[in-house]
């Protein structure tokens, strides 16, 4: 069986999701006057009641937890890039140093493309001699960038087809977000993905 709070705390709880006895009673079907009641203690409302709107503001406050994890919450912020000059052999020795899979090129703080080590591996078996070529020559598309207080949503959205997203803030990248940044939400805030 669920312990419920004690009536005040629906209140409380009510209240910090700027939710309205109204507004509650419409969503859940239950008159405005009998919340009043169970909230100022003058009913002693059954179970089923109590446990309807506690539910319920318990989702939404797990709702409006989620959605105040930001881009900067959960971004790496040390960012291993190279410049455009680099050689291929250059991007897979900071590859293998750091234990990445992917590296944006930025020159002069512009996002001018990334080096994946999937695009690495393919080229690798097609021809050996590759490691010497400019990554400008091989590089594939730039990561998109978001600003720091972007939403875990619009981030994974975006993960869906990039493998990194560049983080910025006053026109700096400040932080780099990976696939493998995205699922340490499971662990640092009891991430629930819906």
């Amino acid at each position: 069986m669920t312990i419920l709070p004690d009536l005040s705390e629906i209140k409380s709880i009510r209240k910090s999701l700027n939710i309205s006895q109204k507004e509650l009673g419409e969503i859940l079907n239950i008159p405005q006057s009998t919340i009043s009641r169970i909230e100022n203690g003058s009913m002693d409302p059954p179970y089923s009641k109590i446990k309807k709107i506690y539910t319920y503001l318990q989702k939404e406050l797990a709702k409006s937890k989620e959605s105040t994890i930001r881009a900067e919450n959960i971004m790496t912020k040390k960012i291993y890039s190279i410049g455009s000059d680099s050689t291929v052999k250059n991007a897979v020795e900071i590859m293998n140093q750091y234990k990445i899979s992917q590296v944006p090129i930025i020159d002069d703080e512009k996002n001018v493309g990334s080096l994946t080590a999937k695009k690495i591996q393919k080229l690798l078996t097609d021809n050996s001699n590759f490691l010497n070529m400019k990554v400008i020559d091989i590089k594939e598309l730039p990561f998109p960038e978001v600003e720091k207080n972007w939403s875990t949503k619009e981030i994974s959205n975006l993960l869906l087809n990039y493998p990194a997203v560049l983080v910025k803030h006053l026109n700096k990248y400040i932080g780099i977000i990976t696939d493998a940044d995205f699922l340490k939400l499971t662990n640092r805030y009891d991430y629930k993905i819906k």
